[in-house]
């Protein structure tokens, strides 16, 4: 994970700790004169030697040193990073001027709603965009540090697919930063649809220097697939993000040559070099036929962990359409009589992958005839994090994030990201963005305030006109900074039941003289600090 602005890349959004494991040692059960002596654990060997032999073997095979930086490596960790790189193409291996995998204990900043033992991974170093007013240039600033990648002790604990998916996702940032930043590209801000959003300083100038990003389209529902632990709204974040989840698609998605042909291309030919994971569908049919095809069959023959892990696929992007046709299939296979074989329950915990309110209806009726024990329900993971309680108790109160405030042909508009607008939505909740920008002065009346309410879900990215949701007639002034708060309300029309998250709140200035929206193809320039010690291998 990559956040330029905040010189620190962090990876997940929704950390979940598990239990450290050991070696166990052998010990008496309760201190006593009677109790048997026994033996602590010993490792067969010398455990540092063999831990050299595994770092020798990883860089002669990858061409990485693993460099122990407060926290030592062990066999297991060198193996399973091992196993994760060998499924890696060779394009990734023995990367220009990257030259070190570091070992942590954490990371050492935290950030938002992360704390710095939650984060399992980061990519360095950090980098800013910035404009350059006097060549008339966007220019991406890398910070003068080696390249390389940090793994820390949460990274351990995660199960062997998560695992791989995390490395992979960050040596695509790897493989990004040493190769120009492809994610930079003219072709990949196409393919990706992402477009410039420039931001002046608070005391800007005309002709000065000022900031810019990236902001994602609303009207496109789906960017680069999540992974199963990411919020929704992940890939929307910046291009960096969005390529990186793009790489470990093309490894670990078998729908992703088929929901998004554009970045499959664009990955075979310029990073994978030819190489491919799963085989082609020889008629070459359109994402949803395919998903449609391979989860009838799977209905069909009655293999429900099949069906789940269909689902699961379909969970990683906004396919409305796609899941109400699925939730119709599941409603079809239980109607047929009871479930034999554990049908009921598991078709039940797939549907909790998807966000369509007839999953939840279909639950809740298999729940109400007592074929379906609600605890076993709420004992899976992704059941839970869908359910009611985690809903009112936590997932409400999340603010929107990624907010930016800009102009375009007079207009004022402020742009957002709401991760749990697809979940409210299949609660049966409706969403109110309610903005208001107070006044300087306490006790005096906000300069204006409006709201936005949304009933039919949406794909978790949020634009608002701020003079078309105003409660009236406002005019923003020139020249000095204002404030615009924003957050969010969920509210059920039949229990009427309302909750209300924390306050996003921005800071700009509105100057008439900037323009906000930067060239559709820009050409941007990457500066490498490091190149100077590496050039030779550029």
């Amino acid at each position: 994970m990559i956040n330029p602005f905040k010189a620190i890349a962090l990876l997940c959004l929704i950390p979940f700790l598990f239990g450290f494991q050991t070696r166990p040692i052998d010990q008496p059960a309760s201190p006593g004169a009677d109790a048997p002596k026994r033996k602590f654990y010993e490792y067969p060997g010398d455990y540092g030697e063999e831990v050299q032999k595994l770092m020798g073997q990883f860089k002669d095979a990858f061409g990485y040193e693993l460099i122990e930086f407060g926290e030592a490596w062990r066999t297991d960790q060198i193996e399973r990073l091992h196993s994760a790189f060998f499924e890696l193409p060779p394009t990734f291996y023995k990367m220009p001027g990257f030259k070190a995998l570091y070992r942590l204990n954490r990371i050492m900043a935290d950030s938002g709603k992360l704390k710095g033992d939650e984060v399992p991974a980061a990519t360095l170093p950090p980098f800013i965009t910035i404009y350059k007013s006097q060549g008339k240039s966007y220019q991406v600033l890398v910070a003068d540090q080696d390249p390389r990648v940090e793994f820390y002790n949460p990274l351990f604990y995660e199960d062997e697919k998560t695992f791989k998916n995390i490395v992979e996702h960050e040596m695509a940032h790897a493989f990004d930063m040493t190769h120009g930043f492809p994610s930079f590209s003219a072709e990949w801000l196409a393919i990706a649809n992402f477009r410039i959003l420039n931001m002046p300083a608070l005391d800007a100038k005309p002709g000065s220097d000022f900031l810019f990003t990236f902001i994602n389209d609303p009207k496109v529902d789906n960017y680069a697939p999540v992974s199963l632990r990411h919020l929704p709204t992940y890939s929307r974040q910046n291009l960096q993000e969005d390529f990186a989840n793009s790489v470990a698609a093309y490894i670990n998605y078998p729908y992703f040559r088929y929901s998004h042909p554009a970045r499959y291309e664009f990955l075979k030919e310029k990073v994978f070099a030819g190489k491919e994971y799963f085989p082609k569908d020889e008629k070459d049919p359109g994402f949803h036929d395919k998903v449609l095809t391979d989860f009838k069959a799977a209905m069909d023959k009655k293999a429900w962990l099949e069906a789940t892990r269909i689902i699961a696929e379909v969970s990683r992007g906004y396919y409305p359409k796609l899941e109400s046709a699925i939730v119709s299939r599941l409603q079809e296979a239980v109607d047929s009589g009871p479930g034999l074989n554990g049908r009921d329950l598991q078709l039940s915990l797939a549907s909790c992958w998807l966000q369509e309110p007839k999953a939840l209806e279909f639950r809740k009726r298999l729940i109400i005839k007592k074929r379906v024990p609600i605890e076993k329900l709420l004992k899976n993971e992704r059941c839970f994090r869908a359910g009611s309680d985690n809903f009112q108790k936590n997932l409400v109160k999340w603010a929107p994030v990624n907010a930016h405030f800009f102009r375009e042909e007079g207009r004022s508009f402020v742009q957002f990201l709401d991760p749990v607008l697809g979940i409210a939505h299949s609660r049966g909740y409706n969403t109110q963005y309610v903005w208001r920008m107070p006044a300087k002065r306490a006790g005096s009346k906000p300069i204006a305030e409006g709201n936005l309410v949304l009933k039919e879900g949406g794909n978790g990215s949020v634009k608002i006109d701020l003079a078309a949701t105003a409660e009236k007639k406002f005019v923003l002034p020139e020249g000095q900074p204002v404030i615009l708060e924003l957050g969010v309300k969920r509210m059920h029309p039949r229990t009427f039941k309302t909750f209300a998250s924390s306050i996003t709140q921005i800071r700009f200035v509105v100057q008439p003289w900037f323009h906000y929206s930067g060239p559709k193809r820009p050409a941007i320039s990457v500066v490498y600090p490091f190149r100077a010690a590496y050039k030779d291998k550029f």
